[in-house]
């Protein structure tokens, strides 16, 4: 059976003045994420999805809401309210199997919200398979496609299909009371997609969540060795040597020497394309050392976390 696929993207679909405001609340709601200020970015999480509510009406399609779930379920789950995680996270799968082409609906389950489900909760799958089932079936007819436009309808139709409730959904899944923190050593994505963040964490661990920012716009995935377990027995530069080799590109920060210099010259060994950045000297022109000047790597200088960001923005298209 031929079905017209519905593209649902934010970035295409949205009208040019709310995708500016919604990519702006994001931005701030992101950074509150990353500084774990999670309390202070489930509101702006909330103005961001009002936001793409208000251009589904105007546009009278539905657009894709996955990031903005994902994002405020994640703060829920920093602010201990499981309930309300599970419910945005559940809310993202809705709508990233409305997101993939027809009959690709299973490609939700290796999204950041269906990885998180399976992984994290250990929800029964029974409940994820009926929300592929129930979303296949709106993507038959090209128009009820169009004409979803929030998730909710879609997760009470799979779980009243199994004689549940949205209160029951909780109960579904093996760990209830997830915490925030290191992850298990591993490396789910792409190496095309993982970038590795090095810097001084002494003292330029501040840079981190604005780093993290800016790969994230370039849906990418940020990678930094104070983000996961390290193994006993193991030790932290073996760890970040062993993150490196699992990235397709690297974004150093060389303002305060420290031990990513050793990174920086095993990256080419790696195959990593590198990016160096380091803030603007006053008084005097920006200077490395000269093993790093040898390795010809290009140099980007800041004045601010803004242009920073922007820089790696960038360097990433």
């Amino acid at each position: 059976m031929a079905v017209a696929n519905v593209d649902r993207c934010i970035e295409q679909n949205m009208p040019v003045a709310r995708l500016e405001l919604y990519r702006e609340i994001m931005r701030q709601g992101q950074i509150e994420f990353y500084m774990e200020r999670y309390a202070e970015s489930i509101p702006l999480f909330d103005r961001a999805h009002h936001v793409v509510v208000e251009s589904q009406t105007e546009i009278h399609r539905g657009l894709h809401k996955g990031d903005v779930f994902y994002f405020r379920g994640v703060a829920a789950l920093g602010n201990n309210q499981p309930v309300a995680a599970l419910r945005d996270i559940l809310f993202a799968y809705v709508e990233d199997t409305l997101g993939t082409p027809y009959d690709f609906e299973d490609n939700a389950d290796r999204t950041p919200a269906g990885r998180l489900l399976v992984d994290g909760f250990a929800i029964q799958l029974r409940l994820l398979r009926e929300i592929k089932r129930v979303a296949r079936g709106i993507k038959q007819v090209q128009q009820t496609w169009l004409d979803a436009v929030e998730p909710q309808p879609i997760l009470l139709e799979a779980g009243h299909s199994l004689d549940l409730t949205e209160a029951d959904f909780l109960g579904l899944c093996e760990r209830q009371n997830l915490a925030l923190g290191p992850a298990a050593l591993g490396f789910p994505q792409p190496r095309e997609n993982r970038v590795f963040i090095g810097l001084n964490y002494d003292r330029n661990a501040d840079l981190i969540p604005e780093m993290r920012l800016a790969i994230i716009m370039r849906n990418r995935t940020p990678v930094a060795v104070r983000d996961v377990i390290i193994p006993p027995g193991n030790s932290v530069h073996d760890v970040s040597l062993l993150l490196l080799h699992t990235c397709g590109s690297a974004v150093f920060d060389v303002t305060n020497p420290n031990g990513q210099f050793m990174e920086i010259e095993r990256a080419r060994d790696y195959g990593v394309n590198v990016m160096l950045v380091r803030a603007e000297p006053v008084g005097h022109p920006a200077h490395v050392s000269q093993m790093i000047a040898d390795l010809h790597y290009p140099l980007f200088t800041y004045r601010d976390r803004e242009e920073l960001r922007q820089l790696i923005v960038d360097h990433l298209q």
